[in-house]
């Protein structure tokens, strides 16, 4: 069964582009074998083994983006309850052992980057923020240790 992946619509139209991009790579590579193949020896021509090479790994890019695209739901779709954090929210949340809090958009797996804010909804943290509203309190099991957020503020923009 194929994964689901989760993007937002401005990261599923950059794939889309990526896709398009690859696909015009492709066929400028199909002319530089068509190219190389005319001058001869194929076993000793370098520019031909080169191409080749490279269509092979452009066309397994390209395989990959397809079934990324076929699988992937944009978050900016989804019918979500707005009073709860789903994926596509941007929360706030505050630690309540130090009081530093911290803004994310919970996001897919594919677009995860905290550094960036963006917090993927597999993570311990957002998997244990499903579904809370704001206000509330929530736990989440850490490798070593349990830590305790308060969900401060939930948007959805």
């Amino acid at each position: 069964m194929n994964e689901t992946f989760y993007l937002s619509r401005k990261n599923y139209e950059k794939l889309r582009q990526d896709l398009d991009n690859l696909k015009k790579i492709k066929a400028r590579l199909s002319e530089e074998i068509g190219e190389a193949a005319r001058q001869g020896d194929l076993k000793e021509n370098a520019e031909y083994i080169a191409a080749k090479e490279k269509q092979t790994e452009t066309l397994a890019k390209i395989n990959e983006l397809e079934i990324r695209l076929r699988s992937s739901r944009i978050t900016d779709d989804l019918a979500v309850d707005k009073t709860e954090a789903r994926i596509g929210a941007t929360i706030t949340i505050e630690d309540l052992s130090d009081g530093e809090q911290n803004t994310y958009t919970l996001v897919g797996s594919m677009e995860s980057n905290p550094d960036e804010g963006l917090l993927s909804v597999k993570s311990p943290v957002a998997a244990a923020l499903l579904g809370k509203k704001e206000g509330e309190i929530f736990e989440v099991n850490l490798p070593r240790s349990k830590a305790k957020y308060k969900l401060v503020k939930l948007e959805y923009k």
